[in-house]
């Protein structure tokens, strides 16, 4: 009878004990799976706005050149076929508006390889002022035209520009934090598990030992 009480003490000791660390290890458990879970998802938020960014890069420097070719075309188009028109009627100005088209063209060729901001703003407001000259001396010989459309794409370009160069910085900077966010990622897993493992391992031998419990009976 006594060999029996002291087994049951014993086994209920043991099975106290486990308790007393699964109350430990859950309460401990919840507060790292709740903490990993925000850090994924400011992991998986800033790997997601690293990939916006770097297709953004990409689609505006595609954008900005493309821009400036169309407004080359366009404004090509446009002078041919004013300057077709003044020589029909024998304008006295063709040369001029030739001698326009030509600086330009210089512009345009600069503005292509553009890389300084500030140089490309003063080479748009140039060829503003040339494009309004045109306009001028088309009117003289009787042409009415607009430069509008040219206008609005170089501006739209430089627009693309400017928000090319604000953003070509981003990415290295949200890589560092992804990095950083990886790291406390992967030491709050492993945290995470180890507790885990030591949840199920407890359960287990407290399930074991309250049946052992279970099985002592008292004569």
């Amino acid at each position: 009878m006594t060999e029996i009480i002291e087994s049951n003490r014993l086994i209920e000791m043991v099975i106290d004990k486990h308790n007393r660390l699964l109350e430990t290890f859950n309460s401990e458990f919840k507060e790292i799976e709740s903490k990993l879970c925000v850090i994924k998802q400011q992991s998986d938020a800033i790997k997601k706005e690293l990939e916006t960014t770097e297709t953004r890069i990409t689609v505006l420097n595609e954008k900005y050149h493309l821009l400036f070719h169309q407004a080359k075309k366009q404004r090509e188009d446009m002078f041919n076929n004013a300057l077709e028109k003044m020589r029909a009627g024998k304008a006295s100005n063709t040369q001029d508006i030739t001698r326009l088209g030509s600086r330009i063209e210089e512009f345009e060729r600069k503005l292509q390889d553009s890389k300084n901001i500030e140089d490309e703003e003063r080479m748009i407001v140039e060829i503003k002022k040339l494009l309004y000259d045109f306009e001028s001396g088309a009117r003289k010989a009787g042409i009415i035209i607009t430069s509008k459309g040219i206008v609005d794409k170089l501006n739209e370009a430089n627009s693309s520009h400017k928000e090319l160069i604000s953003l070509q910085n981003k990415p290295k900077q949200d890589t560092v934090s992804a990095r950083e966010y990886d790291a406390q990622r992967g030491e709050t897993e492993g945290r995470f598990n180890w507790l885990k493992h030591r949840i199920e391992s407890h359960n287990k031998a407290l399930a074991y030992w309250e049946k052992q419990k279970g099985g002592i009976k008292l004569a």
